[in-house]
């Protein structure tokens, strides 16, 4: 839109210049084409050109809640006097009678026209392809790819600065495993296993008014007869520089992040109080953490300087077989038919082997680059803080013995960028554990992890 906006303007100033009207009173053209030109009266300091005067910077919060209650019930509160306008409030007065549950709680901080995401998934590693059957019908996997189970929210707000709305491109995705099961491509043999994957998501767009929850997707549960409800909350933040200047010092930033666990209903409801105030919902939590109520989970320190990408790696490095050599079947002795040479020696059947490995980091893992503003007030973040863990390898009743190793992961992860104020401490977002997802029969562990980052300028 400035682009159009600007080749507005310009053509608008080639036209004046060419259809210039004649000034009568000028009777020599050459004289009056030499004649210095009069002073223009943007000649003075435009208000914008003065640092003090520019627009402060923003951050947008989004705050994603999921409820699942029966459908039946959804219909009543929709169907209730004033129940599109009042839903969120119906809803959460049904968490606290019991009737409705909250399985799901992502906060995540972000800028306009800057696409994040959220992932609390566990990676289902799965083959998709096979060699040929032997003789007694088996099959061994070649090929494989990953799926991710649990919740992924990705979203891209764009501030609208004339009436203070939020334009947002989301996706909410809901993947579950639901088991393992054999197909047959002759009814007499084993089969082959193959996933069966509950899938859910809700691509789209709309517009969120600043500090109202609104219903941007609903997904078919699982459990049929059930519904879940994704809420989505956005808030935008102006940044007020701190009054006392930054220490220039050395120039370097002095990066800390805290990873905090809790219950999910304490966590939601903390976010409530204090998803805008890092400082006061780190404050909140301290407490906890003493009385074992809420746990520390990673602390880590990086010391950088402005406009230079650091990474924070530590954890077990985990090899892994990607591809596989399959069984081979054996093969009698084969006499030659001429008396003169050896006939061909039996061959002993092959196991099966790994021929190429791959390796993946375990633990906390943070990438970020930051980017100082030239008052030493505020610093532009771009960052990708994650937590990887192994759940052992895949099991399953039709996952046969004599199948590979498949492991599997659980990802907690941001994907963000946003602008924090030098000297803070500021709520990122939540990194939590996943949910329900059936691989391995996991379960919801209801817990939530806060990400916190404090920020300063030596």
């Amino acid at each position: 839109m400035k682009t159009q906006l600007c080749l507005f303007l310009s053509c608008i100033s080639l036209v004046t210049a060419q259809d210039q009207p004649k000034d009568p009173f000028v009777k020599d053209k050459k004289a009056a084409a030499t004649a210095p030109a009069m002073p223009a009266v943007a000649a003075e300091p435009l208000a914008v050109a003065d640092p003090s005067a520019q627009e402060a910077p923003k951050n947008v919060l989004c705050f994603v809640e999921t409820f699942t209650l029966s459908q039946a019930e959804y219909a009543a509160l929709l169907d209730a006097p004033d129940g599109r306008d009042k839903l969120y409030k119906l809803v959460q007065a049904a968490v606290k009678a019991g009737s409705a549950r909250l399985d799901g709680c992502h906060l995540m901080t972000t800028k306009s026209n800057t696409r994040s995401t959220v992932e609390s998934v566990d990676e289902l590693i799965y083959p998709t392809a096979w060699t040929p059957a032997d003789r007694v019908g088996f099959q061994y996997p070649t090929a494989f790819e990953m799926r991710q189970m649990g919740d992924r929210f990705e979203f891209e707000p764009d501030l609208n600065s004339e009436n203070g709305t939020l334009n947002v491109n989301h996706v909410f995705t809901r993947d579950r495993l639901l088991g393992v099961r054999l197909f047959k491509a002759d009814t007499t043999l084993a089969g082959v296993p193959v996933m069966d994957i509950f899938a859910r998501q809700g691509p789209s767009s709309c517009r969120l008014i600043p500090g109202f929850p609104a219903l941007i997707s609903t997904l078919n549960d699982v459990q049929p007869g059930m519904i879940t409800l994704v809420f989505a909350t956005a808030q935008v933040i102006t940044l007020k520089a701190p009054k006392a200047p930054a220490a220039k010092g050395t120039g370097n930033l002095f990066l800390t992040a805290r990873m905090i666990s809790l219950d999910r209903l304490k966590g939601w409801e903390l976010l409530k109080k204090h998803a805008m105030d890092g400082a006061a919902c780190l404050a909140e939590l301290k407490p906890l953490i003493v009385a074992k109520e809420a746990t520390l989970e990673h602390l880590a320190t990086i010391n950088v300087q402005s406009g230079v990408r650091a990474t924070h790696e530590s954890g077990l490095i985990h090899h892994y077989g990607t591809e596989f050599a399959p069984p081979s079947e054996g093969a009698p002795a084969q006499p030659s038919e001429d008396p003169k040479m050896a006939g061909t020696p039996a061959k002993p059947a092959g196991l099966a082997g790994t021929t190429s490995f791959e390796a993946r980091n375990l633990g906390f893992r943070l990438e970020l680059e930051p980017t100082v503003s030239e008052d030493n007030a505020f610093s532009e973040l771009t960052l990708a803080p994650e937590f990887v863990s192994m759940k052992g390898n895949l099991k399953d009743k039709n996952w046969n013995e004599h199948y590979p190793e498949v492991p599997v992961f659980s990802m907690q992860k941001i994907t963000t960028g946003y602008t924090q104020v030098i000297g803070a401490t500021h709520l990122i977002g939540t990194m939590n554990p996943p949910g329900d997802t059936g691989v391995n029969d996991h379960k919801d562990e209801g817990r939530m992890w806060l990400l916190f980052m404090d920020m300063n300028l030596e």
